[in-house]
């Protein structure tokens, strides 16, 4: 038999062929092989196909329904009408030519790729599948990670996926797609709505997860807003440690005198202990995706940093596979780690001597587990400077958290004694106080940093009295939509995977067309945000319940409970009852005081972007050019000339601007407009060969106030440190050690000198 693995991507190639020990050979671990199987590996980049446009994919009478998205007439559309075909993602032709080239003289293709809970990995890998024409055997490879064990295990457990309607992680991925596809037509009406409000939107982004984060956010944030502080009194007594005692259902007093004239009518009363307990606490379970990142992002690290930083350290086998659903581990993985414990705690230097169990609780373990949860990889770092070293700040951070929450699970049980007590002459008023005996976990992860508010422990014992005090409470207010809150909201309704989550708050955060914003982990709308969190309000598509609820369907789906159309199908009530409701939020953009500053600068954005063109001759061929530049308006005159190739100038705002018509290239999009003779700014870059890639490299001849010597730029180029003097915004002169090398500055990958300024003393929580 010969096989062709098709891998998800390169690196996952790479990985299959460092298993194997090669991209080409033989093996003899598939059941039932012959003793001759020859095996050949190839890769996608990602996704290779995509589905066509909705009028692409319908018959010719209903074409036009389907091109115009201004009619909301329209919709809902009917599923059934798509014939649901992909074609070829932009630049993947090649790469899907080549995969077909090598499937020739092949018995049966090994599907590769990664196995995600949504079944995404399985769509991947089938639809190239579909595209090449192939119809011999296809068989399924899951691994937990890229490792070599895990890797050639997983060709040992094949599953026969040959029969698509039996492949369930296939239809669920498939179901999916479909539903989401068919969401983008509640993104349309939304649209639509908002510009009959005279809000020029250009885009929105309506889904399953996002439109529930978008509704939470702006949910907490009004209810902040309209918080109303309420106070109340009750009665309550205290002795002189402040140990507070209390009754269960306590009478609450509107009026503060009320409350007085009451309490003053109470006596001191001593204290009995009712009860003394040693009790004991577990670790807790090991974090998820979605939490792990919301404790790095204490440190300043955005969602997209982490989960970039995740994905290249998985990669190289530091930490194992980022998009897992689960939350425990199978007793195979935890005998894997076991012996790797004791390098794993020197690594992130913890004292070996905390880890006490060699046996796992019945809690964190599963029978039968995808990929596990979250932990170390099997490629355990020497310390902690050589992850610094490679990945950053960011991934010192990921490994030392990910391998404290992993390792606390080898840990002793926290021990506290809880001493119960009443008062004496008033036994309904009750308290209690927590005494630590031994931290065990503790010392190893706090799990205490996942709390939203951190509770006090009180260590001293009761006083022998209590006096009566009126106690002045008040309406909690609403919290905070912080990234922590929001991923335990997530969690508890069940909706999306740690890694989906992370990767929907990366999605909505970055970008011109951003919905919202992070600020020291607490969130805040945009107004593009705050718009689209208006006109979805009380919409199917932003509830948590309907998002369960798919989600839901979907897993059945995988079970081949129900058909793949069933989720898709659910669309069309969902669009007709969200339709309406967005119709009836118009109403309310108007009303939103921040929202009409915002409508007049779309609404000027957007008559830049819809310019009128002029067409005319220029050097023998037609052409059509904006008709403005900036704020100028070119006069009858000023295109004469311009098409005749000739230079312009014309006042500006920002002084006299000079130019002519050029062709020129805006994202791969080619076009004749107006070019300014803008200043040549080549003398502000060094370029020359760095000798540690052998490439050609241009930088910067400045840092801050300072100008590279040319011994330094022998220097850099050679890859070594130099210090150098500035001046700094203050004023003062500071010093600062720095290099050569690739960064990201404002979401943008830079290459120049990148200096290492001293890092604020940041203490981990223990």
């Amino acid at each position: 038999m010969k096989y062709l693995i098709l891998a998800e991507k390169p690196s996952a190639a790479r990985h299959f062929a460092e298993a194997l020990g090669g991209f080409s050979g033989f093996f003899n671990m598939i059941p039932n092989n012959t003793g001759t199987d020859s095996y050949d590996i190839v890769a996608a980049h990602g996704h290779l196909l995509e589905l066509k446009e909705p009028h692409e994919m319908v018959a010719p009478e209903k074409v036009a329904k389907y091109k115009d998205w201004t009619n909301l007439g329209n919709f809902p559309w009917n599923p059934n009408d798509f014939t649901w075909e992909k074609r070829p993602k932009k630049g993947a032709q090649e790469t899907l030519t080549q995969i077909k080239n090598a499937s020739h003289g092949h018995d049966a293709i090994i599907i590769a790729t990664d196995d995600d809970p949504s079944g995404e990995g399985d769509v991947l890998g089938q639809e190239i599948v579909d595209y090449i024409g192939w119809h011999k055997p296809v068989l399924r490879a899951r691994f937990t990670d890229e490792s070599p064990n895990s890797l050639k295990k997983a060709l040992t457990t094949l599953t026969d996926v040959t029969d698509k309607a039996t492949y369930g992680k296939y239809q669920k991925g498939i179901a999916r797609e479909r539903f989401d596809f068919l969401s983008m037509q509640l993104s349309r009406i939304a649209l639509i709505s908002e510009r009959t409000a005279d809000f020029a939107v250009k885009t929105q982004k309506l889904g399953r997860d996002k439109s529930v984060i978008i509704g939470l956010i702006y949910y907490q944030l009004e209810a902040r807003k309209n918080y109303v502080k309420k106070p109340f009194f009750e009665i309550r007594f205290k002795d002189k440690d402040n140990h507070i005692f209390k009754e269960q259902n306590a009478k609450n007093y509107d009026q503060l005198n009320l409350a007085e004239f009451d309490t003053r009518k109470m006596n001191s009363s001593t204290i009995t202990v009712t009860n003394e307990t040693l009790k004991k606490q577990e670790p807790p379970k090991m974090l998820d995706f979605s939490h792990l990142s919301a404790i790095i992002g204490k440190h300043g690290f955005n969602s997209r940093q982490v989960i970039d930083t995740y994905q290249t350290m998985y990669q190289h086998g530091i930490v194992s596979y980022p998009r897992t659903a689960d939350r425990k581990i199978t007793q195979e993985d935890f005998n894997i780690l076991l012996p790797l414990a004791p390098k794993i705690a020197k690594a992130i230097n913890l004292d070996a001597h905390l880890l006490t169990q060699t046996t796992c609780r019945p809690k964190f373990l599963i029978k039968k587990a995808d990929h596990g949860a979250n932990r170390p990889g099997t490629n355990v770092p020497p310390n902690l400077a050589t992850i610094e070293e490679e990945y950053g700040f960011c991934g010192k951070l990921i490994y030392e958290t990910l391998a404290r929450s992993f390792l606390a699970i080898l840990g002793s049980d926290y021990t506290y004694k809880q001493i119960d007590a009443c008062l004496t002459s008033y036994p309904t008023f009750k308290s209690s106080i927590k005494i630590p005996k031994n931290q065990g976990f503790k010392d190893i992860f706090n799990s205490d940093s996942l709390k939203e508010k951190d509770e006090a422990l009180t260590i001293t014992n009761f006083d022998q009295n209590a006096n009566p005090f009126t106690f002045e409470g008040q309406n909690p207010k609403p919290k905070e939509p912080t990234h922590l809150f929001v991923v335990n909201y997530l969690s508890k309704h069940n909706i999306g995977t740690g890694a989906t989550q992370e990767t929907i708050l990366a999605e909505i955060s970055t970008g011109k067309n951003k919905l919202i914003e992070n600020k020291k982990e607490k969130y805040s709308l945009t107004n593009l945000g705050l718009i689209q969190a208006i006109i979805s309000r009380h919409t199917l598509i932003a509830s948590p319940k309907v998002t369960l609820e798919l989600q839901e369907a979907m897993d059945q789906v995988e079970k081949l409970a129900v058909p793949t159309m069933a989720v898709p199908n659910t669309m069309a009530n969902i669009v007709i009852h969200d339709k309406q409701t967005m119709i009836n939020n118009q109403q309310n953009l108007t009303s939103v005081p921040e929202l009409q500053k915002a409508k007049v600068e779309w609404n000027k954005r957007q008559e830049k972007i819809n310019v009128p063109k002029i067409t005319g001759n220029w050097q023998g061929r037609e052409v059509s050019v904006k008709s403005k530049w900036g704020d100028h308006s070119f006069t009858k005159s000023e295109l004469t000339q311009l098409f005749a190739d000739k230079t312009i100038t014309f006042d500006t705002e920002q002084g006299k601007v000079s130019g002519k018509l050029a062709e020129q290239t805006y994202k791969r999009y080619k076009f004749v407009g107006f070019c300014p003779n803008l200043p040549d700014k080549s003398d502000d870059f060094v370029t020359g060969t760095f000798v540690p890639t052998n490439k050609q490299v241009s930088f910067k001849k400045q840092f801050g106030t300072y100008i590279f010597s040319p011994q330094d730029i022998k220097k850099l180029l050679l890859g070594e440190e130099i210090t150098i003097q500035a001046i700094g915004k203050s004023g003062k002169p500071y010093s600062v050690t720095g290099q050569l090398k690739n960064y990201i500055y404002n979401g943008k990958k830079c290459f120049g000198f990148k200096a290492n300024f001293p890092k604020e003393a940041r203490s981990h929580k223990k």
